[in-house]
């Protein structure tokens, strides 16, 4: 089964996004994406994470103690009068390092003008220009249509019933400049700092196309799938017309199909660091070599 070719089937189409679901709630969150790249690039400190990214400090507080349960920070004191402490990736949380990579890469390819900052904060070459995601196997470039779908029986799960926002999320900001002229990941914080944009992008490759079956297959409700449709539509991620084709529904673009090792990156991640992982029934394999896809570092 190719991907984007159409839908899979239901059984399968709640597998993967019952494995999504996974990472999205644990970093999908445009605070969380900030402060994690700001640690990556060497702060420490609350009060420097605070006054560097423009978050509010509660909103910084409750971040961090959300990174630090999940195991992706660890605290250490630095001054005990008064007591102080400063904030360090674990292995985990610097495993993210290639998710915000990816998004880093895209951004650069996909911005007009490509953000000034957009490799200085987590050490990417300003001046470097962006390369392609290849497999760590055979070295050939991955994209949405270098990719197969196996369908592991034994993984299967029931499809979810019909129901509206299963989490309440804020609305991101626009797309065109989520964070700030020059931010690093100016879209990429408005698609994955917000949690249903990961399950919108995995319905879009995997071939769910209209409004009522992305409805469906998520349990997002109408008025936020329409927002959130609208706005990747607007940023020319989806478009509701393909050449040649009169159907009805979102189509990923080149824009959006480029996503695709994001998607990737934070599966990739999910299975080696969360606990309990739920294992996706869909499995991504890379037509030319034919192996299950891993990204080269």
């Amino acid at each position: 089964m190719d991907l984007e070719r159409g839908p899979v089937p239901a059984d399968a189409m709640a597998g993967a996004l019952a494995a999504v679901r996974q990472p999205a709630d644990a970093v999908c969150d445009r605070w969380t994406l900030e402060i994690v790249l700001r640690l990556l690039a060497g702060e420490t400190r609350f009060s420097d994470l605070a006054r560097d990214t423009g978050i509010a400090a509660r909103l910084v507080a409750s971040r961090l103690a959300a990174l630090q349960r999940l195991g992706a920070v660890d605290r250490r004191p630095y001054s005990q009068a008064p007591l102080r402490h400063l904030y360090v990736l674990t292995p985990m949380g610097l495993e993210l390092r290639p998710v915000l990579g990816q998004m880093i890469r895209w951004e650069r390819s996909w911005s007009t003008p490509a953000p000034a900052a957009s490799a200085a904060l987590a050490g990417w070459r300003p001046d470097e220009p962006p390369t392609a995601s290849r497999c760590a196997f055979c070295s050939a470039p991955v994209s949405a249509r270098a990719v197969t779908l196996r369908i592991e029986p034994a993984l299967l799960r029931p499809p979810r019933p019909k129901q509206t926002a299963r989490r309440r999320t804020s609305a991101p900001p626009p797309l065109s400049g989520a964070a700030g002229p020059g931010h690093p990941l100016a879209q990429s914080l408005a698609i994955f700092g917000d949690k249903w944009g990961l399950e919108i992008l995995i319905c879009a490759f995997f071939g769910v196309r209209r409004f009522n079956d992305i409805r469906d297959a998520t349990g997002i409700s109408a008025n936020i799938l329409s927002d959130r449709l609208g706005r990747l539509t607007a940023a020319s991620i989806l478009s509701t017309a393909r050449a040649g084709s009169d159907s009805q529904g979102y189509w990923l673009t080149d824009k959006g199909r480029d996503l695709y090792p994001v998607t990737v990156a934070m599966q990739t991640w999910a299975d080696q660091w969360l606990p309990d992982r739920i294992r996706s029934p869909v499995r991504l394999i890379h037509r030319p070599c034919g192996r299950e896809i891993v990204l080269q570092a």
